[in-house]
């Protein structure tokens, strides 16, 4: 009965894992982290709790099962001019991989995701809805010409953030990055994401560090 879950907090903070159902703490995975649950709901502590692999256990009110089309980008340890570099994938109906691009977040400065309006970091890690699912608009300017809208579903005091185009993320000068919005690097990516949100239509985006 294995399926796929993401942890989704109320405040957007990190999740505890226990070594069992309301057992002892064993570590932390950050909101939006796609976890593989192998059990069913076991109760203890006055709440249900589920397994994501051997002795590591999580309230099952903090995850989210996502069904449909939906974008899964995961932050990893490279970097272009400074920048983080996050791992999309382009996930169809089906639970089909359809493809994989890049994409960056935030000022090279400023690479640590926050919660601060207007701090120019990167989008903080979570699930997130797009605000009209299949609909990529034209947006001049630093949005490469592509945005769709997205809003947190956890508490947050970030708004205005979407998918977009950074035309200036492999030329290394004061405008490379984003203010905080997910961005593909180069315009074969940015085809790949706006052809995928416009034909598969997915609801939600997901961010994540492992």
């Amino acid at each position: 009965m294995a399926f796929t879950a993401y942890i989704s907090t109320k405040d957007g903070d990190s999740l505890t894992v226990r070594n069992r159902a309301n057992g002892e703490a064993v570590g932390s995975l950050v909101n939006g982290t796609e976890v593989n649950v192998i059990s069913e709901p076991v109760f203890a502590g006055s709440r249900a709790w589920v397994q994501i692999g051997a002795n590591r256990w999580v309230a099952n009110e903090f995850i989210t099962v996502i069904r449909g089309a939906r974008v899964v980008a995961n932050r990893t340890s490279e970097n272009i001019n400074g920048l983080r570099v996050y791992t999309a994938r382009l996930i169809d109906a089906t639970g089909r991989v359809i493809k994989t691009v890049r994409g960056v977040s935030g000022r090279a400065n400023k690479q640590t995701p926050s919660h601060v309006q207007a701090s120019q970091a990167p989008l903080p890690f979570g699930v997130y809805k797009f605000d009209f699912p299949g609909i990529v608009e034209f947006k001049d300017g630093e949005f490469g010409g592509v945005w769709s809208s997205m809003t947190p579903t956890f508490k947050t005091g970030r708004t205005e953030l979407g998918v977009h185009y950074d035309p200036s993320a492999l030329k290394q000068n004061s405008d490379s990055g984003t203010a905080g919005c997910f961005a593909t690097p180069t315009t074969q990516e940015r085809n790949i994401m706006t052809n995928f949100i416009r034909s598969h239509q997915p609801v939600y985006f997901v961010v994540y560090e492992a």
